[in-house]
């Protein structure tokens, strides 16, 4: 419930109130157990994780690649479009402590999606010569880049499009250019 209350007010509209009112309990009893709403942004940023290594597992289950590619576009896009996708940025920027747990967030973020690139390279999905975790790191800057374009106004079926494409270009092999005739 925390997280739907900062992605729909965004981290500094959201109060401790909204969101022991969204969880059917009060205020104290959320300070039981955090610190404050650094502390609860931590916990919100380790629960979304798990989420989206779920959805990764789901997604991609009984699919090769790129169909995988194109429908996890599909299922998690759209759920980044909330207010706090575009404040984090903003945030990092002048709170060191936000800036902390992103930073810690995005680094296990980024081990998720590495060991799931080791296992889809193992099975031949993935080129040998790719580097997995630079490749998370790419297909994590193309998603942040894509949503600001989202923002931005731009069509959500070219952006999916360039999705596909891009993870396509830096995962696949690449055919032969054709020789002189």
């Amino acid at each position: 419930m925390a997280h739907e209350v900062f992605h729909q007010k965004g981290y500094q509209e959201a109060t401790m109130a909204d969101i022991a009112r969204a969880l059917g309990v009060t205020k104290p009893t959320i300070y039981h157990y955090f610190t404050g709403k650094d502390d609860l942004l931590a916990a919100v940023a380790e629960h979304e994780r798990k989420m989206l290594e779920a959805i990764i597992i789901e997604v991609f289950r009984g699919r090769d690649f790129l169909t995988g590619v194109g429908i996890f576009f599909d299922t998690i896009m759209t759920s980044y479009l909330g207010k706090f996708a575009p404040e984090s940025i903003a945030i990092t920027t002048r709170d060191e402590k936000i800036r902390e747990i992103i930073a810690q967030d995005r680094e296990q973020f980024l081990g998720i999606v590495a060991r799931f690139l080791e296992q889809r390279q193992a099975i031949g999905e993935i080129r040998a010569d790719a580097n997995p975790r630079t490749l998370a790191y790419a297909i994590n800057a193309l998603f942040q880049g894509l949503l600001v374009y989202i923002m931005q106004g731009m069509e959500i079926s070219e952006v999916r499009r360039v999705w596909v494409d891009s993870i396509r270009d830096l995962t696949q092999e690449r055919a032969p250019a054709p020789g002189p005739n």
